[in-house]
């Protein structure tokens, strides 16, 4: 089984027969949190990450999107309560939505809405080649490397999955010639670092299996279509 990553683009305003449709899909744990939230962007990234993660799980379990359930191990990653075989990891950040899925390794996905930044934030919790790798770039790419280090991170952690349990300057991302990335500290693990737009990065890992060169993007309608 391939691995597939899916991003979705979160709408700045839902039809109101979307958004009830999309509520009536995820679980009632999902509808208060959103229910909760002061902002409507937050419950749309909130409800449609729960969707977009069943649609995409039904069609590799052959059950129907709310037939699915999910468990969390201590460090909060999901996975499947039945199908433990089946690997996936979500993350949700500004406008994007991402899930990737497939394969027979541990899988991590991260994505981050760039915003200017402390840079002394790296010395905290990159590692020390990172940080002086870091330091060295042309300061008008330090705050776009900024962000493919910290995503490419926290792809691996959630891949490992331990969460920031695991310090973040545990490991180390390096840059190779041709400008890809890998970690010596977890040398069978290929990454996955690119740009969806001027505003957000998105990294992915796997354990091993070979991950796509480019994410599959995933329309509102077509996640509409998926559920009727």
């Amino acid at each position: 089984m391939m691995i597939t990553i899916q991003v979705l683009q979160v709408p700045a305003e839902l039809p109101e027969a979307y958004w009830n449709l999309f509520q009536s899909r995820v679980s009632e744990g999902r509808r208060g949190q959103a229910a909760r939230f002061v902002h409507q962007a937050d419950a749309y990234r909130s409800v449609l990450g729960e969707v977009l993660t069943r649609v995409t799980l039904s069609k590799l379990t052959g059950l129907r999107p709310g037939e699915l359930s999910f468990t969390r191990n201590k460090y909060g990653k999901p996975a499947l309560s039945n199908y433990a075989d089946v690997q996936f990891n979500v993350s949700h950040s500004g406008d994007w939505i991402a899930l990737i899925s497939g394969g027979d390794t541990d899988l991590g996905v991260d994505v981050e809405k760039i915003a200017p930044i402390d840079m002394k934030i790296a010395e905290r919790f990159f590692s020390l080649t990172e940080s002086e790798f870091l330091a060295a770039e042309p300061a008008e790419m330090q705050l776009e490397t900024f962000y493919r280090l910290w995503t490419l991170k926290e792809s691996y952690i959630k891949a490992v999955g331990m969460g920031l349990s695991m310090p973040l300057d545990s490991f180390s991302m390096i840059r190779n010639a041709d400008g890809n990335w890998h970690s010596p500290e977890a040398a069978a693990y290929p990454f996955l670092s690119l740009r969806l737009d001027h505003g957000h990065m998105i990294a992915a890992c796997s354990a091993g299996d070979d991950l796509p060169n480019q994410p599959d993007v995933i329309t509102i309608e077509e996640l509409y279509q998926a559920l009727l």
